[in-house]
């Protein structure tokens, strides 16, 4: 199960314990990364620095025959050895267009759909208006299993219905 909550604008978010495991990784035309890296730049998950309401950031880039945008996360051996399988994911985007949405697609230990849990879907949607602004959204999830099933090794993408969309940091922690 994925629970989602949606922080308005840039607010100060609250921020994770620094005494419990945490990652993040910022996009843009350098990327800065600990604990949490973009994987699978060369398949469906093809991404590059843009800029979007003024600030640097990674446009995802439609790959040949998909008819979702797609951003993989790969989390470092060292950081999932201290994660449990309920952690929260924080994702920074550009609300640019309206009409679309966007989910989180991670690795679970729910083995009852086709991909045995390798690309379990939120529940939630985080659904596009085209405010123009910088947003984060919050995935809670309860399942997490986190084993590198999915393209390139990697736990967790992005996974976008609609036009743009620019990404520019995604943080991984437990409550």
């Amino acid at each position: 199960m994925a629970l989602i909550f949606l922080l308005s604008p840039l607010r100060p978010a609250h921020t994770a314990n620094p005494t419990v495991a945490s990652g993040w990784v910022q996009l843009g035309k350098d990327v800065a990364q600990d604990g949490l890296v973009q994987a699978n730049q060369n398949h469906d998950g093809p991404t590059e620095p843009s800029e979007a309401g003024g600030l640097e950031c990674h446009a995802l880039q439609r790959y040949p025959g998909r008819p979702e945008l797609y951003d993989y996360f790969r989390i470092d051996p060292t950081l999932k050895a201290h994660l449990t399988n309920l952690v929260v994911i924080e994702v920074e985007y550009f609300d640019a267009d309206a009409g679309g949405h966007f989910r989180l697609d991670y690795d679970s230990h729910d083995e009852s759909n086709r991909s045995l849990g390798a690309y379990t879907q939120s529940k939630e949607k985080v659904y596009l208006k085209g405010t123009q602004r910088w947003r984060r959204a919050r995935f809670l999830l309860d399942d997490a299993r986190f084993e590198g099933r999915q393209n390139d090794g990697s736990d967790f993408r992005v996974t976008v219905v609609g036009g743009r969309f620019f990404l520019r940091s995604v943080k991984v922690f437990q409550e």
